[in-house]
């Protein structure tokens, strides 16, 4: 178990340091493009934007933060920003399809791509970025690899088949651990693969891993949460409502998992290609049902605010006119 242990926490590592240059390199490549672009956007131009921006950047998170950003100092309608949320939490399933498709020959063509771009680029320049990207895509596939590796070799500890057992009891249960678990590593990428390889292993049951998955979701949520804080206004709502919007679509799929599990198993049998796509699928359906009604729902979560608001503005009316009367 040990000797699994110290591979699996070297490809944790490498992916967060890889993850964090690649959407250091991206985001100086295409922020002020991006910022332009969802400042102007409608909502699908804003669903698309959301998504492309996290498939690059790979982390919702961040996305999610900043759209709280925009939305709360105005440059972004309520609308608008909630459809990009949309987009984001779909881009952010492709670090699983990686891992579910095992591409070792992508890391080192990245890998070559990108030193060849950087020592041929300029210092700051766009060709500079890009080769730092693909220096990080490299970084992010190694890291996955080695949590391959650490992950096959960990079948015999029984210790962690154990826990992983209890946490499989029912998708109930199985939600709230991958919650839990996102919330605490704030990355449900990062998440989402190592179950893609707990479940290709067979130390997690798929239906489980797609439970987990789908718990991730709502776990991801709270770095916005917790970013708006200090936003009384459209960054409060557009975290509350990104927060809600991924509860809901949870309970909704919750229920039905085990038929989900059944319907992807025709098309991959392997396991952990099942994880990935279920985390896709899921993903892709809810936002495909809000993104129509975005505008709206996001106005209905900000608007439930408003009888606190009312409530507070009637007892400053009621003291004024005591304190007139006085």
């Amino acid at each position: 178990m040990m000797i699994a242990l110290i591979p699996f926490i070297i490809g944790v590592a490498l992916f967060l340091l890889s993850i964090t240059a690649m959407s250091r390199a991206l985001s100086s490549l295409v922020r002020v493009r991006a910022s332009v672009a969802l400042q102007q956007a409608a909502v699908l131009p804003a669903f698309i934007s959301g998504l492309v921006v996290t498939a690059m950047v790979q982390s919702s998170s961040l996305v999610s933060v900043v759209l709280v950003g925009l939305a709360e100092a105005e440059m972004l309608s309520l609308g608008s920003a909630f459809a990009a949320v949309l987009g984001a939490n779909v881009g952010t399933t492709l670090t699983a399809q990686i891992a579910g498709v095992r591409p070792g020959w992508l890391g080192w063509a990245a890998g070559c791509a990108g030193i060849v771009l950087v020592i041929s680029g300029r210092r700051r320049g766009d060709r500079g970025h890009v080769g730092r990207a693909a220096l990080g895509l490299a970084g992010l596939i190694l890291g996955l690899g080695l949590m391959e590796s650490a992950c096959s070799g960990a079948t015999d500890s029984k210790t962690l088949r154990l826990v992983l057992t209890l946490s499989s009891v029912n998708p109930l249960l199985s939600a709230v651990v991958g919650a839990a678990a996102t919330a605490v590593i704030q990355s449900s990428s990062l998440f989402s693969s190592i179950l893609v390889y707990l479940a290709r292993s067979g130390l997690v049951p798929v239906e489980a891993a797609v439970s987990m998955v789908i718990g991730s979701n709502v776990g991801t949520c709270v770095t916005a949460l917790i970013a708006s804080f200090g936003t009384p206004g459209s960054g409060r709502a557009l975290a509350r409502a990104n927060a809600l919007f991924n509860f809901i679509g949870a309970c909704a799929f919750l229920p039905f998992v085990r038929p989900f599990c059944a319907l992807l198993e025709l098309f991959s049998p392997d396991p952990g290609r099942l994880v990935a796509n279920a985390h896709f699928l899921f993903n892709a359906i809810t936002a495909a049902a809000f993104l129509p009604v975005a505008p709206s729902f996001a106005a209905l979560v900000r608007g439930s605010r408003m009888p606190g608001v009312r409530v507070r503005r009637l007892r400053s009316l009621l003291c004024s006119s005591g304190s007139s009367k006085g």
